[in-house]
């Protein structure tokens, strides 16, 4: 009876042992290989060594160069920002310093809120994730990037200055271009053949923002 009563025990343990396996192995992390795609998921803070502001967007997509956030200026836009409106750099800060008016909460988007800068920088339109700068816009013509593109730019000078960039379609037939620097961006959506306005931010939040209308 004691034998039998050993042998039920370690088969009960052996038991435990696979439930657990099983619970683990199905489990999944966003952007890993066979993953359902998850959806409204906060970004992940990061940038504490130098990386990408954000290391999880907020659809939930996964950041995966973990390269180092783009160089800014306060002459020129790039896919890191403009001059103190840098990805990832909190409202307060912008607020403490005066930099930021008509701070509002993003109608129909939780956890967004939306901004505009000064008219020192061209008064860029900036939306925030949790207190951090997301992406920002910039409609003036004075602004240009590193490469000499602005609002007015034939498409054909904004392929040539990006080639590796790629065009975008967006739900309305909307075209825009999109030039990529790690897990940053540059968008140039386009009217007539012309670029229409400049964004700037993390490049997979802009991109499903302008092809699906998804996000803020």
């Amino acid at each position: 009876m004691r034998r039998a009563a050993l042998i039920l025990a370690a088969l009960a343990v052996l038991g435990s042992a696979a439930c657990s396996h099983d619970k683990k192995s199905a489990s999944w992390e966003p952007g890993a290989p066979g993953s359902p795609t998850p959806t409204a998921v906060a970004p992940t803070e990061g940038g504490s060594s130098g990386g990408s502001a954000f290391t999880q967007n907020p659809d939930g997509t996964v950041n995966r160069s973990g390269g180092p956030e783009p160089a800014t200026s306060s002459t020129k836009i790039s896919a890191g920002g403009l001059g103190p409106y840098k990805i990832g750099v909190t409202l307060q800060t912008l607020q403490s310093a005066k930099l930021v008016t008509a701070v509002a909460p993003a109608k129909g988007c939780d956890n967004y809120t939306t901004a505009k800068g000064t008219g020192k920088y061209y008064a860029p339109e900036l939306v925030f994730f949790k207190g951090r700068l997301l992406h920002l816009t910039v409609r003036s013509a004075s602004i240009k990037t590193d490469k000499g593109v602005k609002v007015g730019s034939p498409l054909a000078n904004v392929k040539g200055s990006y080639p590796s960039g790629k065009q975008l379609n967006d739900w309305t037939g909307g075209s825009a271009w999109l030039a990529m620097s790690g897990d940053y961006a540059l968008l140039f959506p386009v009217k007539n053949d012309k670029v229409a306005l400049v964004q700037a931010g993390m490049a997979e939040p802009l991109q499903f923002k302008y092809t699906d209308n998804q996000g803020c």
